[in-house]
């Protein structure tokens, strides 16, 4: 597979820059802007479709070789006739995925600007390198498939983990595959130090924020000008129980008004096999403050 290919020289890059600073607690309330879109999972939803992918083994639930090579690239999930589960979840019921099957959230459509995507999810028994907790992406097919991921990766030692946010886009002749983890600060020169995450290694429910800001001030590199893989894109900034958890690049044009959006499956890897509890979109990039608020909320808009 591509992606897998790539590893090695990703584990090299390093983010330019330095790691964005939570700012200090406010006694006055924040208010958080009215979503684009809300799927609070306590109920049936036309808009949260059960799909899988055609060709999966129901022994390692991956496709398999067979399909693979018939795709000709990943397999794009689509629409099944597996039943959408929920059970109790952080607030009401939650959206239940058995790793049998993931869902589309149908009707997402957040253009090409800045975005934040908001959820609660419990991992009961942990999750395997790359399976996708939330995956964003065009036509699997095209050779200009441009995807963004919410996933494991080990492979990277000691400065990978997960969450791990992980994207690839064309840009000009050349493939882009930044990724970042977990973001300290290296005390001696005050600059982005990358660290091993384990926010997933929980079987608590756990609060994640992903913010992606396409305002000019925060453009990011990733890599080494020159170097391979380098890139500059826009600036993700992941939040875990409403404080900022690491930042780096997410290549331009990852998400376009074409992006179709899933939780637990993507084209390749092992579905995800966890609850999913008020997921939440908007077509702007929420403040520091903002995302603190909406974990002070339960993860609700108030």
């Amino acid at each position: 597979m591509m992606k897998r290919f790539l590893c090695g020289a990703l584990a090299t890059a390093l983010v330019v820059g330095s790691v964005v600073s939570a700012p200090a607690a406010s006694a006055k309330k924040v208010k958080v802007p009215k979503a684009a879109y809300t799927f609070n999972m306590n109920k049936a939803n036309k808009n949260v479709v059960a799909v899988a992918r055609k060709g999966d083994s129901a022994e390692t639930y991956k496709p398999t070789e067979a399909a693979t090579k018939k795709a000709k690239g990943g397999i794009m999930p689509t629409k099944s006739k597996k039943k959408v589960q929920y059970k109790k979840g952080k607030n009401g019921k939650a959206l239940f995925l058995d790793r049998t099957y993931g869902v589309q959230l149908k009707g997402v459509n957040v253009g090409s600007g800045s975005w934040t995507v908001s959820f609660w999810i419990q991992i009961p028994n942990g999750i395997g390198d790359f399976s996708p907790v939330f995956f964003a992406a065009t036509d699997l097919k095209d050779a200009s498939a441009k995807w963004m991921s919410i996933t494991k990766r080990s492979d990277i030692a000691e400065i990978g983990g997960t969450p791990v946010i992980w994207s690839r886009c064309v840009q000009g002749k050349s493939d882009e595959w930044p990724w970042y983890c977990k973001n300290g600060v290296d005390e001696a020169t005050g600059e982005a130090k990358w660290t091993y995450g384990t926010a997933f290694d929980s079987k608590k429910w756990v609060h994640v924020t992903l913010v992606v800001d396409h305002s000019k001030k925060k453009i990011t590199e990733y890599g080494e000008k020159g170097g391979e893989g380098y890139c500059k894109g826009y600036n993700g900034a992941t939040y875990i129980n409403g404080k900022l958890y690491g930042n780096g690049a997410v290549p331009k044009k990852t998400i376009s008004s074409k992006t179709k959006f899933f939780l637990g499956i993507n084209g390749w890897d092992v579905p995800v096999r966890a609850l999913y509890d008020d997921v939440t979109i908007w077509k702007k990039a929420l403040t520091a403050k903002q995302v603190k608020q909406l974990y002070k909320n339960k993860g609700l808009v108030k």
